[in-house]
């Protein structure tokens, strides 16, 4: 069966939705977003036209390579009458598991989500995957000595399917809302040209709207980047992380020190992201939060591993209250959080530790495990 195409036409707004099922299609999990665009849906058969199920079928059980697999139909909403257009796209199937994105046309009245939002969003599939890790591993184990050959550990086949959502995820923040968000802007000037003897109270008004929309595209900006950074990935880890360390000016702000050792194996790809993410969350924090003088990265290969250490002499912070999600602390734990099950999906170590001398985190990354 072809994949289908997905929706493309840029004068329509997309809202991508997530939710997780078992091979006969009964909902396990859907996200916050998800529950309020489709009601209470306890199972797709129920929700799919009758016409669609064998195909519904093969879009759950069908293990053929190739691209991702998409239904293209519509859910019927319980308890309305209403049908919603809908393309689902197959992200992850493991054993009688299958995580889904579901993209729907978004509507006027449906609130950008903020940067904290969208990574709670990621933070919650990653969290789920990993509370299900060790039953994954138990039914891998019993795959490989059915078939009698190593399969892909689950934490790397993890960390590549969240490094691609990354970057889908940040192509459609700068071409939807941040396309929307510039027409704003240009709908904005236009009005004030064209009303050069409006009242105080429009002019000022009209001022405020277009640095709102300024600072909402500056934001989505900043998160698309983070998300999303082409170059790094057709670079070796050294010089991807060098990369980093000279493009947000580290350099130039703190006293540095970057140590780079070889690296004698070839790293895979699911070390590759956690590690580059681990660095580019570590000196975000040192920047926003620390108020650091002196900073220093090292990246070397012990024992077989990946080992990152990053170290500033800023003022420090509860690590216990931070990883634990405290109020004060909970846009800076997202992402700290985010990356330490990380790394735990690909059975490395993550040490933090912190107080009024600084911050020191640890990492280490077996090789061979994660190919």
């Amino acid at each position: 069966m072809d994949a289908a195409a997905g929706p493309t036409t840029s004068a329509t707004a997309w809202e991508r939705l997530f939710m997780e099922c078992d091979t006969q299609g009964r909902v396990l999990w859907m996200n916050q977003r998800a529950r309020l665009r489709l009601g209470l849906l306890e199972s797709l058969p129920d929700a799919l036209p009758a016409s669609q199920s064998a195909e519904m079928r093969w879009f759950l059980s069908s293990r053929e390579p190739g691209p991702q697999p998409r239904l293209i139909s519509s859910f019927r909403r319980q308890g309305r009458n209403e049908n919603i257009p809908v393309q689902l796209v197959r992200l992850i199937a493991l054993g009688n598991r299958v995580v889904l994105s579901a993209e729907l046309r978004a509507r006027a009245t449906d609130r950008l989500e903020s940067q904290r939002e969208i990574l709670r969003i990621l933070l919650e599939m990653q969290s789920r995957a990993v509370q299900n890790y060790f039953r994954l591993r138990k039914l891998q184990e019993a795959l490989e000595k059915r078939a009698g050959a190593a399969a892909r550990p689950v934490g790397a086949v993890l960390a590549e399917a969240i490094e691609m959502e990354r970057t889908r995820t940040a192509r459609e923040l700068h071409s939807g809302v941040g396309q929307t968000l510039a027409g704003i802007k240009m709908n904005l000037e236009l009005m004030e040209s064209r009303l050069p003897g409006a009242p105080s109270q429009v002019s000022e008004a009209i001022r405020r709207i277009y640095s709102l929309a300024e600072d909402a595209l500056g934001e989505i900006r900043h998160i698309s980047q983070r998300l999303y950074r082409p170059d790094w990935q057709r670079l070796s880890l050294p010089e991807a992380i060098e990369l980093l360390w000279q493009t947000m000016g580290i350099p130039d702000k703190f006293h540095a020190k970057l140590e780079i050792h070889s690296m004698e194996s070839e790293l895979p790809d699911a070390v590759r992201f956690t590690i580059y993410r681990s660095v580019q969350e570590g000196l975000a924090n040192v920047l926003r939060h620390a108020r650091a003088t002196e900073v220093k990265i090292e990246l070397a290969e012990r024992a077989g591993s990946a080992y990152l250490a990053l170290e500033d002499n800023g003022n420090g912070f509860d690590v216990h209250e931070l990883i634990h999600g405290a109020p004060s602390l909970a846009n800076r734990g997202i992402g700290l959080r985010a990356m330490r099950e990380e790394v735990y999906a690909l059975s490395g170590v993550f040490k933090l530790t912190s107080g009024p001398g600084g911050t020191r985190m640890e990492i280490m990354l077996p090789i061979a495990e994660n190919r």
